[in-house]
């Protein structure tokens, strides 16, 4: 029997029995007025599958795998506070469309660091749509909107102001606290937010500890939003996140790795994202209802290397600045004609992003500068007859995209027009069947900055854009009944990318490198879902499958490029109190192991967690206790999404990988709300 196979038959049990995690709209039963137990969570939604935020908040989540392992189809690699890196089967960030609050993340500074600086505790929800099913996004693989917490969503009723401080501790080396202050007055929405978390070298299952993790990451949160009326709204908000540590030369792997290339040698290392973000919202009925959105993201990367102990260093200080901003528009226009319901979603997507680089900044040294230009308009019908039974959504999508390398004076522009095709029909009441045909379009990424790759990279005259197509198809299910709703997804998908683009050797110029198209990947799976809610429990069960077909690539980093996280099975199960003051969840997921087209085993492992939360805390109105532990079982892993496996490097000889996990590590969180 396959594994696929062995876990189709888990997951039927599984679904059969419901055992596992959280329901959206937990919410519902809570007690009402001022009563009223206000969660600082995040609510995760993906496709079909929604995880509340009661839930997710007794997760203490620190890091983003704490908020996203559950979902099928979903991973997070790196265990360094620089090196977060989302996976959505197989591909990772630099494949995805990632936004904080409207604004893109796309970055890609250095192959050894990641290129996403996101606080988790902030969060107020992560909207994940696995694959691009859609003409309104851009990204290959999918996209994931996070969206923070607004002063709304967390004051009590009845009241106009409110704040919060917390404070955690983790077992396995980490302090956090916090302080908010939020309110409301007439129209006007503010929040003020600062966070902090101290980390140090955490142990992994095996008792070892790793190098070079401890720092000091601090986020900063000023958001204000004037309502005219319950129609129009601006928003203005500004975020800083910053990360300061004497941190490895590679975090993204393991401290063996580390270990055997530099030692003990640490480099003073800051890592830091500032955002500015301003909207408005508009509703004038069905006519209109408009958000647009217009940011500048910028981030900086500075690394003293100028130890001379450092095997084949630089030795200088050396920054990355990328200066990025953008606007975004979507909008929505409802009318019925000729027996139809239309919703047409429209919009456009502008991202410019500037690299600069010095690789001696205490020298000197001149810029490396290199720019990118995407611009992107769609338009998409959602087209309901017969009742609302079935429904139709053609969309189309003009993407244009450009590169100038601007130390070597270079440059070229490509463009595309693609377009989607999805619909559904729900037979029965609460039984939807679904398909979706959509084709991509990527341009390629500027060169690796920090790598100094700007100064000799130069234009590919033959390179095309990638480009390729995504099908899915399955059933959602969804079941109201007295006291509680029942649901499942199944979802089967295929993805191609045609003209996969890599960087290699020009062979026209002496240590010059270009873009060139390397061939065809094509990855394929499922994911099945279940979830069960009633007054007193939450439960979920999920199961996911993806396979890389690399048999027409060629002088393709697999490693790098294509992080295959294979197969997983998650569960989660949380039981609630009458009045929600006390909630007790556990949280379990199998990750079989996976041999990757390029030949690699990836091993293994389960996780289970723990954890529970009391509200209202020794009779202290707004008290609230979290306490938990991550890895119950002490297992030593590394998450697949992450840097794994063995090599022979011609200068420092076999090396082992692995960027492995955190061992057992006990939570806990004091809070107090008023």
């Amino acid at each position: 029997m396959s594994i696929r196979t062995q876990c189709l038959a888990s997951v039927s049990i599984l679904c059969a029995s419901m055992f596992a995690v959280s329901a959206a709209h937990a919410q519902e039963s809570e007690p009402s007025g001022d009563d009223a137990i206000v969660v600082w969570g995040t609510q995760v939604v993906a496709d079909g599958l929604a995880l509340g935020e009661e839930d997710i908040s007794i997760r203490q989540a620190d890091h983003l795998s704490d908020l996203l392992r559950p979902i099928p189809g979903v991973d997070v690699g790196g265990t360094h506070s620089v090196n977060t890196r989302i996976n959505f089967r197989g591909l990772d960030d630099r494949d995805l469309n990632v936004y904080i609050d409207g604004a893109l993340q796309t970055n890609y500074i250095y192959h050894h660091i990641g290129n996403l600086l996101i606080n988790p505790d902030i969060l107020r929800s992560a909207e994940i749509q696995l694959g691009t099913n859609s003409v309104t996004h851009g990204g290959l693989g999918g996209a994931i909107r996070f969206d923070t917490l607004d002063a709304a969503d967390v004051l009590r009723e009845g009241r106009n102001i409110g704040g919060r401080i917390a404070g955690g501790w983790a077992s396995n080396e980490l302090w956090s606290g916090s302080a908010t202050l939020y309110g409301q007055a007439g129209g006007l929405d503010l929040l003020a937010y600062y966070n902090r978390v101290d980390r140090g070298n955490f142990e992994d299952g095996s008792g070892r500890a790793t190098i070079g993790s401890d720092g000091v990451t601090q986020n900063a949160l000023v958001k204000a939003r004037y309502n005219f009326s319950d129609e129009h709204s601006i928003r203005a908000s500004y975020d800083r996140y910053w990360d300061k540590g004497d941190y490895t030369q590679r975090p993204d792997m393991g401290v063996l790795t580390n270990a055997a290339i530099t030692g003990d040698i640490l480099l003073p290392t800051e890592y830091t994202r500032e955002t500015l973000n301003f909207g408005y919202d508009g509703d004038f009925g069905d006519a209109l209802d408009v958000s647009l959105t217009v940011y500048t993201n910028d981030l900086k990367l500075y690394r003293d290397e100028s130890n001379p102990g450092i095997p084949r260093g630089i030795l200088t200080d050396r920054q990355v600045t990328a200066d990025n901003w953008g606007a975004n528009l979507l909008a929505q226009s409802r009318l019925s004609t000729g027996g139809l319901d239309h919703s047409f979603n429209y919009g456009f997507e502008y991202f410019d992003q500037t690299f600069d680089y010095v690789s001696d900044v205490t020298g000197g040294a001149p810029s490396q500068g290199q720019e990118s230009e995407s611009l992107a308009f769609f338009v998409e019908d959602d087209i309901w007859l017969a009742d609302g039974v079935v429904n139709i959504r053609p969309g189309i999508r003009y993407n244009t995209h450009s590169v100038d390398y601007l130390t070597s004076g270079q440059g070229d522009k490509w463009d595309k027009l693609t377009w989607g095709l999805a619909g559904g029909v729900e037979p029965v009441d609460g039984l939807r069947i679904f398909a979706s045909y959509t084709t991509l379009f990527r341009g390629p990424e500027l060169a690796e900055p920090f790598g100094g790759n700007a100064v000799v990279k130069i234009i590919n005259p033959d390179l095309q854009p990638e480009t390729g197509d995504n099908f899915e198809a399955g059933a959602e299910l969804r079941q109201p009944f007295d006291g509680g709703a029942f649901g499942l997804t199944a979802r089967f998908f295929e993805t191609t990318i045609d003209d996969y683009i890599g960087e290699v050797p020009s062979g026209t110029v002496a240590g010059a490198v270009w873009d060139a198209n390397l061939g065809t990947a094509k990855i394929d799976g499922f994911e099945l879902g279940a979830n069960l809610r009633t007054s007193n429990f939450d439960a979920f069960a999920g199961f996911s499958s993806s396979e890389l077909d690399a048999s027409r690539l060629t002088n393709a980093d697999l490693t790098e490029s294509l992080r295959e996280i294979g197969d997983k099975l998650s569960g989660e199960l949380v039981w609630n109190s009458d009045n929600s003051a006390i909630q007790i969840g556990t949280n379990i997921q199998h990750t079989f192991d996976q041999t990757t087209a390029a030949g690699d085993n990836k091993p293994a492992y389960t996780v289970v967690n723990l954890s529970g939360r009391w509200e209202n805390a020794l009779a202290i109105e707004g008290m609230s206790l979290t306490a938990g532990v991550d890895n119950l079982f002490d297992e030593t892993y590394t998450s697949h999404a992450s840097r794994s496996g063995n090599t022979f490097h011609p200068v420092f000889g076999p090396l082992v990988l692995n960027d492995v996990e955190p061992g057992r590590n006990f939570k806990l969180t004091a809070a107090f709300r008023f």
